[in-house]
């Protein structure tokens, strides 16, 4: 009878996130589900951490838990004596491209935060080691938040890596020897003084350089020493100024700024240290800290943006604050819900199944037991970033040819996407990576999207080529928007190991009239349309079509250096059946008919695209072999070039071959390239082809 009933009771707690025997590869878990009898909290048992408690309201239970690597065996007991078990496997993913997480102070810092006379009385101070436990915790927070955003959109159990170190912990409270987060302390050059000046404060209106602090982080990070000061790598650093302070009478929070982004060096995330009174300092303190409704001392601390009134609500804005500026550096642009917008103010919800009372709604918020509709989510597009984001790979990600990506940020092969207008308001887009999604961007931000997930996932698998209409893509936009963007509106694609490519102004790109070649010397029924550019199209001068008859072409010139200056079409004498080309003004010289156009240097005669200079190479065509289009390396300018032809043949690069992303520009299929064109200055901006329609 004993034995019936305590199988009875085994089944009374159900979790709905997690399946006995799972593998994940985060060190926190949000584990949540019920507990069918009238419980009012549940313990979860680890044998090498300490004990951990969770409330349970309306039967609902919602509980972080520390996991070690390797196999974990929990144990749920609810305080009517209510068991179950679960086991999970904890694989730690060291090959992932990690984010060090970091504390900037100033050379005379005094080495403490802001924190209210009420709260260094609660926990014993405000100084540097605090804050490194505060980060500590905050750090497992996010990571477990977007592990179960991941886990939710049915993308597996996937989050990003913060570097870790072996030492005494301080995650659960006890200083047990264990893998821990891992907190850069940057000294900085800079006095307190100087760190703390209004006029690199973001918040100030008035300030002169308000994007002051993060330079002086980048500065700070190469000053530091490895990673950050490896030009071959790329690394990627959260970092918190210790030394911010509300200054009541500037009424201004100093040494502070919310920003990220980075370069190809230093992918970086900043924020101040303004709010950090009121995070947790360990796993024990998450769920009371984030139930603490005590009233803002504004008198000490500053009531940020006018949205933490209490405690915890400045600890669900400034952490989730903190989260948004990562996204940042993990390549999220601002989206229209979730965390890229502002709604980690409810970012709480995520961890309680019963919210404390709110100032800034004066309500109760959420009702118990808090269904995930109403929490704080990373926006679906964030989701597909993170799936071929290099810090969320998996290992079976590296056996899939529909995720496969490298293991580290610098080795990506940023494929660019290519666009091809074919008529009739429709276009061709290219990526041989594969595309994955296609956002509608209206504005600022995206109002609708096309997704091509693995086949593993559900999807169709990313696509080489996809064909959109206009008429497609407009249908897609809110109704609320056409007014303002239905007749002007961006795309922004994604494709594998690339950088997204974004097509400003689509319907005039789509809808572009086909150009009549007659008066390029072609015949009369030829008509060519405009591939997008590469490269920078706001600098350098127009260059007009420069055509290009690849039935006559022999032999391509390209004049480079450290980047391409320009490119030289030969084609034989034998022009006879060849149209001639009417006279034309380039980069202020008058030529002549093609045929009058000689080369000093060849036999027959050139028509030249971009610059001329002394450093040059040469590629031969074979008989019966002609051009079919140009790989390009591009970013600012055009940085090299590769030649394609009909044959397969390619050319080597001639450039910087390490420098800008990877693009192509191929005509669709069964049609022939026509002309080139784009902007020059001292080299080659900008490049596009113009091809047969």
């Amino acid at each position: 009878m004993k034995h019936t009933d305590s199988a009875h009771k085994l089944s009374q707690i159900q979790f709905y996130n997690i399946k006995n025997g799972d593998e994940v590869h985060t060190p926190a878990l949000i584990i949540h589900g019920t507990v069918d009898s009238d419980a009012s909290s549940i313990q979860v048992h680890h044998p090498q951490v300490p004990l951990l408690t969770f409330p349970v309201n309306n039967h609902g239970f919602k509980s972080i838990v520390h996991l070690t690597p390797g196999e974990n065996v929990l144990w749920f007991t609810a305080n009517d004596n209510s068991r179950a078990q679960l086991t999970i496997q904890y694989v730690p993913l060291l090959q992932n491209p990690p984010i060090h997480l970091c504390l900037l102070v100033g050379k005379d810092s005094p080495l403490k935060y802001d924190a209210p006379a009420s709260q260094i009385r609660k926990e014993g101070g405000n100084g540097l080691d605090l804050a490194v436990k505060k980060l500590r915790t905050a750090a497992r927070i996010m990571q477990a938040f977007t592990n179960e955003q991941m886990v939710r959109n049915g993308l597996g159990q996937r989050t990003f890596q913060f570097v870790e170190e072996y030492t005494k912990d301080t995650l659960l409270g006890d200083d047990q020897w264990r893998n821990t987060v891992k907190i850069h302390i940057l000294r900085s050059e800079k006095t307190t003084a100087q760190l703390r000046d209004a006029n690199i404060a973001q918040q100030n209106k008035d300030a002169k350089d308000a994007g002051g602090l993060f330079g002086i982080a980048m500065q700070e990070l190469e000053r530091y020493g490895a990673p950050f000061n490896d030009s071959s790598t790329t690394s990627q650093a959260a970092v918190m100024f210790l030394d911010s302070h509300w200054d009541r009478k500037l009424n201004l929070i100093t040494a502070h700024a919310a920003l990220g982004g980075g370069t190809n060096k230093i992918k970086l995330a900043i924020f101040g240290s303004h709010g950090l009174y009121s995070w947790p300092t360990c796993f024990q303190d998450i769920v009371p800290y984030y139930l603490d409704d005590t009233k803002t001392s504004t008198a000490e601390v500053a009531n940020d943006c006018n949205q933490c009134g209490t405690h915890w609500e400045c600890l669900t804005i400034t952490l989730g604050a903190f989260m948004h500026e990562i996204g940042h550096l993990l390549g999220c642009p601002h989206q229209e819900s979730g965390v890229m917008l502002r709604d980690y103010m409810t970012m709480n919800r995520s961890f309680l199944t019963k919210e404390a009372y709110c100032l800034r709604t004066n309500s109760y918020g959420a009702q118990p037991p808090i269904y995930p509709k109403y929490e704080c989510t990373w926006h679906r597009l964030d989701i597909l970033r993170f799936l071929y984001h290099p810090s969320f790979s998996l290992p079976q990600d590296f056996y899939d040819p529909q995720l496969l990506r490298p293991g580290q940020l610098d080795n990506w092969k940023y494929q660019k996407v290519s666009f091809f207008p074919i008529g009739n308001e429709t276009a061709s887009i290219k990526s041989e990576s594969g595309i994955y999604c296609i956002e509608i961007v209206c504005g600022e931000l995206a109002k609708a999207h096309l997704e091509y997930l693995p086949k593993q996932h559900g999807g169709v698998g990313p696509q080489k080529e996809i064909l959109i209409t206009l008429n497609e893509l407009r249908s897609m936009i809110p109704p609320d928007q056409i007014p303002g963007h239905g007749h002007n509106f961006s795309i922004k694609v994604h494709a594998i190991n690339a950088a997204s490519t974004t097509f400003d102004n689509l319907p005039e790109l789509i809808s572009a009239k086909p150009i009549s070649m007659k008066k390029y010397g072609f015949e009369n029924h030829v008509q060519g349309v405009k591939s997008a550019l590469f490269g920078n199209a706001n600098r350098g001068s127009p260059t007009g079509l420069v055509p290009i008859i690849i039935e006559q072409c022999y032999m391509v010139r390209v004049y480079h250096g450290a980047a391409v200056d320009g490119i030289r079409f030969f084609y034989s004498r034998d022009i006879a059946k060849t149209p001639r080309l009417p006279p034309r003004t380039y980069m202020g010289k008058v030529s002549t008919f093609l045929e009058d156009f000689k080369d000093m240097t060849t036999a027959g005669p050139s028509v030249l695209f971009g610059r001329e200079t002394n450093n040059y190479s040469d590629l031969k065509l074979e008989p019966n072999e002609y051009l079919t289009g140009f790989n390009l390396r591009t970013g600012a300018w055009v940085d090299a070039v590769q030649i394609a032809t009909d044959k397969g043949r390619l050319s080597e690069w001639f450039g910087s071959r390490s420098g800008g992303s990877l693009g192509t520009l191929q005509p669709p299929p069964n049609k022939k390239l026509l002309a080139v064109f784009g902007n020059v200055s001292s080299w080659l901006d900008a490049f596009g082809i113009v091809y047969e329609v």
